[in-house]
Order: structure tokens, then C-alpha cells, then sequence
């Protein structure tokens, strides 16, 4: 795609990008979108995805400054806000997110445009745990568009994982799955909504086959994890937590929440502490 160059160059790029990122071989995906940039100058979404590599490598002010240079004062700013508000939020710099959420609506014609918007402010109030405010932005999505399957998922998982309107959340899981079946991230929600709900065969199913479609997911393994261990198989248990923290160790510091990482390191220790009174040959 590289060679025949113009759209096909600038996907093949985008496609080379988000192939390294997946493996979480975040050098390899910066070396990737700067060649890119060298190679097609004009292009100005391939600029967004070379810095915003550049800020999850540590480099976040370089990365944010070639961003904000982009800006017009166009309607065609409203990409440049988005991602702005994106790696605001991966830095966790919540007024700057909200405040680039709130100029990217301003230039959103579109229904869907505005849906966006909305989408990114419920997944930005998540991650601050203001839970009841995600709600709200998830459930005005899905009013204007029923199938966001990215929403259904989004809010489904939400109210999953806090042990909340249980029923409601499966729901809107299996519609997503329903939507995308070959999701992993949808497959993990569905048997993460049946642990929560007791159902721990559909969880299990479910849960093996999202790690068949995303294995290096942490949170996938981690909730393996917690199956396997209420599921009285302890020694697995511990083999699907100790390859959270495996990949969990990989990911760049803006995808890693420190406090799930700790519960994560405390429940495997807690479970090789078990193990070896069980069995005092187990290491």
C-alpha cells in the first residue's frame, strides 16, 4: 500500500501504526509515524498520530504543541480538538480534555459529530470515576443512535463492573456483541457481566474467547484470573494474573491504572502465598 502512495500510502502508514501499537511495540509505532510524516508532509491526520506517539513516549509537550500548531480557527479544527482532548486525557489532564471536548462541539455539524463529542466526554467522566455523569453522555448517544455498539459496550461494561442495573448492563452488552461478535472487548464485557451475575460457565465461555481475540489485553487476563479463582482453580488463577501484569509492564503509563495494577500484584501474591501452603513445592 506504501508504494502506491496518496490514500493507499497514508492508510498503509495508519494501518503500519495501529499493527505495532496493538503489539505494544510503541518504539517501533513512533519510528513508523515519523517516517510517515517525512514521507507525506501535507498529511495532516498522519502529523496527529506522530504526536501523539510522541506523548505517550514521554514526550508530551512537543507532542501537544505540533497538534495546537494545526489549529485554523476552521471547522476543520474539530479533528484537530479531538485528538487534543484525547491526549489530554491519556496524560489525564482533565480541564484541558473538557475544554477541547467543548470546542470540538462547537464545530460539530452533524448529528454523529455531536454523538462523538459525547462518546469521548462519557469515556473521559469514566475514567475520573464520576460515574453518574458517563452514564448521562453514554445514554444520550445511544438515544440519537441505538447501535453505537461502541457505547452499548462502553456503558454495559461500566455498569457491570460496578455491580450496577446488572441485568441492563448485559442487555446492552450482548447487543453490542450481537453488532460485532468478533470483538474481543465486547467478548471480555459479556463474561465479565456473567461473573458479576454468577453465571460462571457463559462467563468462562466468553472470557476464553476474548483472549483468543485480544490475549494481550491485562484486564482480560485479569478477569480470567478472578474466575478461575472463584471457580476454586487457584494455581490457573494466579497463571492469568501474573500475564496481567506481564502486559500491563509493556503498556505505555497513559494505559495503565496504577490502582488496578496493585490489586492485580496483591491478589497473586495473596494466591502464591495459598499455594505454597498447599503445597510448599510450588514457587
Amino acid at each position: 500500500m506504501l508504494g502506491l502512495g496518496d490514500e493507499n500510502a497514508q492508510r498503509g502508514y495508519q494501518q503500519i501504526i495501529d499493527t505495532y501499537r496493538e503489539a505494544r511495540q510503541w518504539q517501533q509505532a513512533t519510528d513508523v509515524a515519523k517516517e510517515a510524516v517525512q514521507k507525506l508532509p501535507n498529511d495532516r491526520g498522519l502529523k496527529m498520530v506522530y504526536a501523539s506517539q510522541l506523548a505517550d513516549m514521554g514526550q508530551a509537550d512537543t507532542g501537544l504543541q505540533q497538534v495546537k500548531a494545526l489549529l485554523k480557527g476552521k471547522p476543520e479544527d474539530r479533528e484537530v480538538y479531538i485528538t487534543l482532548a484525547q491526549m489530554y486525557s491519556r496524560l489525564k489532564r482533565w480541564s484541558d480534555a473538557e475544554e477541547s471536548l467543548d470546542k470540538a462541539e462547537q464545530f460539530s455539524s452533524k448529528p454523529e459529530d455531536k454523538q462523538y463529542v459525547y462518546f469521548l466526554r462519557g469515556s473521559m467522566f469514566e475514567r475520573q470515576k464520576k460515574y453518574d455523569q458517563a452514564e448521562e453522555m453514554f445514554r444520550k448517544v445511544l438515544s440519537a443512535d441505538p447501535d453505537n455498539a461502541t457505547a452499548l459496550n462502553y456503558l454495559g461494561y461500566m455498569l457491570a463492573d460496578r455491580g450496577v442495573k446488572l441485568e441492563e448492563g448485559l442487555k446492552f452488552i450482548k447487543k453490542a456483541v450481537d453488532l460485532d461478535p468478533a470483538n474481543g472487548a465486547y467478548l471480555d464485557s459479556l463474561g465479565w457481566a456473567y461473573f458479576k451475575l454468577g453465571k460462571y460457565e457463559l462467563a468462562e465461555d466468553n472470557l476464553l474467547k476474548a483472549s483468543q481475540h485480544i490475549g494481550t489485553d491485562p484486564t482480560v487476563q485479569d478477569h480470567l484470573g478472578d474466575l478461575y479463582q472463584k471457580t476454586g482453580r487457584l494455581k490457573l488463577a494466579a497463571v492469568h494474573w501474573e500475564r496481567a501484569l506481564q502486559e500491563w509492564n509493556k503498556a505505555v503509563s497513559a494505559e495503565v491504572d496504577s490502582a488496578d495494577v496493585a490489586k492485580v500484584q496483591k491478589k497473586l501474591e495473596s494466591a502464591k502465598v495459598k499455594l505454597a501452603k498447599e503445597d510448599p513445592n510450588t514457587k
